[in-house]
């Protein structure tokens, strides 16, 4: 019945009863082998990508206004808040970072407002979006007790690095709740970056 494979899957350590009232909810491991075994990745639905392409299409000329870009279109694409680590890792470009008191996962004004500290820090913010040069063309996803954060144990963070040539330069992504379209949006920010590695290219690089 429902109610075994809920309790096998409770023993398993992949569903969680806060309390005997409350629903059972996915653990991180729940989520992580949600992720790593049985999501099906998804395309982006047409005007997405149209959107995406228009954006990128115009002339940019410096890396503050590709970055700034980026950071509104895939918080508006997403409807997520976005991050920008810039490529000195000290400078933060967020966007719509309002959208984490419109989400019904953060009930507890406290523990949000504890959250939204922690993503206005460039320090903490940078070190949870730091990539690897050698992950620098993958999309990474990272959760609850992952990130290392006491604040952000309910907050899910998607991200990757961009480049231009061999050389890794920064990170890009979005953060909200663990309960996310992760299969949508880390097509999304693989998209995205490889859309803003391009931008950098026809630039002609970042000192």
């Amino acid at each position: 019945t429902v109610r075994n494979i809920c309790s096998d899957l409770e023993e398993w350590g992949f569903l969680d009863q806060p309390h005997p009232s409350a629903g059972r909810m996915p653990t991180d491991r729940g989520y992580r082998y949600y992720i790593n075994e049985l999501l099906h990745i998804q395309g982006l639905a047409s005007k997405q990508r149209e959107r995406i392409d228009r954006e990128f299409n115009e002339r940019m000329s410096t890396l503050d206004e590709i970055l700034q870009k980026t950071a509104r279109l895939m918080s508006y694409v997403s409807g997520q808040t976005s991050i920008i680590i810039y490529p000195d890792q000290r400078h933060v470009e967020i966007s719509r970072l309002s959208l984490m008191l419109e989400k019904p996962d953060f009930k507890d004004l406290h523990k949000l407002r504890e959250a939204m500290s922690v993503l206005e820090e460039p320090e903490q913010i940078g070190e949870i979006f730091r990539t690897e040069p050698e992950s620098a063309d993958t999309v990474d996803v990272k959760l609850g007790r992952e990130l290392n954060q006491h604040a952000l144990e309910e907050f899910s963070v998607i991200k990757a690095g961009y480049h231009v040539g061999d050389e890794l330069h920064g990170s890009l992504g979005l953060v909200g709740p663990k309960r996310m379209p992760y299969g949508r949006l880390i097509t999304l920010v693989g998209t995205i970056k490889d859309a803003v590695n391009n931008a950098l290219r026809r630039l002609g690089g970042v000192s």
